[in-house]
């Protein structure tokens, strides 16, 4: 799973099959360039065209049946299928690890949920997982490039890189070459060809361009987990509509959609939620009693597109329940005012959240998932005009000033890693909110398990909240 992401790309770097078979695999490459352009008519009888979005299906590499990827996938296929669609967008990562099992899981349910009708137009990319491969003395398999885009090919009937016109708009489908983070979009002159082509043959419509890895410092995740390379082509496009997967963020964050000098938007996932790094309760949120919050719900897109706007539907994957207001970019698209609706100038109209000023907070002896005793403090949450994305919690003595302690990992081990290997002392803890869970779940109580580090002369805790844009509420002082 990608939690797992720098783990297994440390095990296969420090394999020599594997790192053979990547070199081999980039010298013998499969598909370095695609199929002829292929051109589709769908009759949408006057409606506009109708696309799905999905993205890190991830299907355990032992292809079971009944796991939670595996279910996420079926309910949410057929919940598109019978919502209609005319093309089907996958942008990535559609295993954890490459395996015949786990795509055999794909086309299992592909073919038992699509089978009986008619069947979308196929978009679909290669993630960096979709490259991996266990450890050869575990699979018994070197995971060169070429292999596993046969491999894709074989079970998709999809090349990594292909460029479609659908009813005269243009999907062009940018796959990792290999799995990794920094080279696999390096050789950019393929797509850039395909782009011009797009452009000039209609330099009024929007172009979709479809890869894994998030263009760098764009939509939110973007800057932990996007690709530079991605960005240098594309900033010089303003019609691309950018879609890319990888990321795992939250889509009802609002910075999930992003315009500059073109737009892009990340379409979270059918497994898991992944944050930010640096909260105390994790990347991949979990509640004070260690149970996991990340995959309660996952999300996907559904594109509306007409010749005067692209409307991007935010869903509950598994349900199709529209999570917020849909995003609309307008014609004339790539135009500045097209390109302002979702800049990052939207931080400028933000209201900061509120505390209580009456605010009081109790802490309470729990035990957790694991059995152990835990203490957790609660208070009244605070409000938002969208919705608070984080707390900070600092703790005081009796004179209320911050005291410094040292920091522990959720489970309460002292965290060694300053660069002589010390501990480290902080004077404030950061929480995600659980908004992940869905606004409409969002609990009026805020619970947060306390670090086992706390310290015993606290007398105060002082609390801020804080929302997606950054912008923070009063602090609240509340006695312990």
């Amino acid at each position: 799973m990608k939690k797992d992401k720098l783990v297994k790309a440390f095990i296969a770097a420090g394999s020599i099959l594997c790192a053979v078979g990547v070199i081999a695999g980039v010298k013998l490459g499969y598909a370095k360039t695609t199929d002829e352009t292929k051109e589709y008519t769908i009759d949408t009888n006057g409606n506009p065209l109708r696309v799905a979005v999905i993205s890190d299906l991830q299907l355990p590499a032992s292809g079971k049946i009944g796991s939670h990827q595996y279910e996420s996938f079926e309910k949410t296929l057929t919940m598109l299928k019978n919502k209609g669609m005319d093309v089907l967008i996958i942008g990535g990562d559609f295993t954890d690890l490459g395996t015949e099992e786990a795509y055999g899981s794909f086309k299992e349910i592909y073919d038992k949920v699509m089978g009986d009708g008619e069947e979308p137009v196929s978009v679909y990319v290669m993630g960096n997982h979709d490259y991996w491969l266990a450890p050869f003395v575990d699979s018994f398999e070197v995971a060169t490039p070429a292999k596993m885009q046969k491999r894709f090919t074989k079970y998709t009937g999809e090349y990594p890189y292909s460029h479609k016109i659908i009813n005269g708009y243009h999907f062009i489908c940018w796959s990792s070459s290999d799995g990794s983070y920094d080279k696999s979009y390096s050789d950019k002159k393929w797509i850039r060809s395909e782009l011009d082509k797009a452009v000039a043959s209609d330099p009024t419509k929007p172009i979709f361009v479809i890869s894994h890895l998030n263009p760098s410092d764009t939509a939110y995740g973007s800057d932990e987990w996007g690709n530079a390379d991605i960005a240098d082509v594309l900033k010089d496009y303003s019609q691309v509509i950018s879609i890319s997967g990888h990321s795992h963020y939250s889509l009802i964050d609002e910075r999930s959609i992003w315009q500059g000098s073109f737009t892009a938007f990340q379409t979270q996932s059918l497994d898991y939620i992944e944050l930010e790094s640096g909260k105390f309760n994790g990347s991949i949120p979990v509640d004070a009693y260690g149970n996991t919050m990340a995959d309660k719900l996952p999300c996907c897109l559904y594109m509306e597109i007409d010749s005067d706007k692209v409307a991007i539907n935010r869903l509950e994957a598994n349900t199709g329940k529209e999570l917020k207001a849909p995003w609309v970019i307008k014609a004339p698209f790539g135009s500045t005012d097209s390109l302002s609706e979702y800049s990052d100038a939207r931080a400028n109209q933000n209201k900061a959240p509120e505390l209580s000023q009456l605010l009081t907070a109790s802490v309470n002896d729990i035990t957790d998932v694991n059995g152990n005793p835990q203490k957790m403090l609660s208070f009244n949450a605070g409000t938002d005009d969208d919705f608070v994305h984080s707390y900070r919690l600092q703790f005081l003595d009796d004179n209320k000033n911050v005291i410094e302690f040292y920091e522990t990992d959720y489970n309460g081990n002292i965290v060694k890693n300053d660069e002589n290997g010390g501990k480290i002392a902080i004077s404030e803890l950061l929480y995600f909110s659980d908004f992940v869970l869905g606004l409409e779940n969002m609990s009026e109580t805020v619970e947060l398990r306390l670090p086992a580090s706390m310290p015993v002369n606290a007398e105060y805790v002082a609390i801020t909240a804080i929302d997606s844009w950054g912008a923070e509420s009063n602090t609240a002082v509340c006695k312990l």
